[in-house]
């Protein structure tokens, strides 16, 4: 009795190595075209938005997908050209005050 959620072929494959061979370029290319979007600026959805607890300078994302930073308290929301600095893949520097943060990954 197979109590498993994966059906194995005759071959004694299971049928989900098939379908992950189907789908790679798929992932693949949608992998590049994240590295192309993130050097060009704009927003992939991929962590959380930053906020400094230290100085208050917040990242947004702007109309056309871009980042953009501001402070918090400023009633004009016009982009600082200010970026977090990526120390790793969840630590981010603020480039005002130097503050660490930890960016949630989704």
């Amino acid at each position: 009795m197979n109590h498993g959620t994966h059906k194995k072929h005759e071959n004694g494959k299971s049928s989900l190595s098939g379908l992950a061979q189907k789908i790679k370029p798929f992932v693949e290319d949608i992998i590049r075209i994240q590295k192309q979007a993130k050097s060009l600026g704009i927003f992939v959805n991929d962590r959380e938005l930053l906020e400094c607890t230290g100085c208050g300078l917040v990242e947004d994302v702007a109309f056309d997908g871009s980042l953009m930073t501001y402070q918090r308290d400023s009633d004009d929301m016009t982009d600082s050209g200010l970026r977090f600095e990526e120390i790793d893949e969840e630590k981010y520097r603020c480039p005002v005050c130097g503050t660490v943060s930890k960016a949630e990954i989704l």
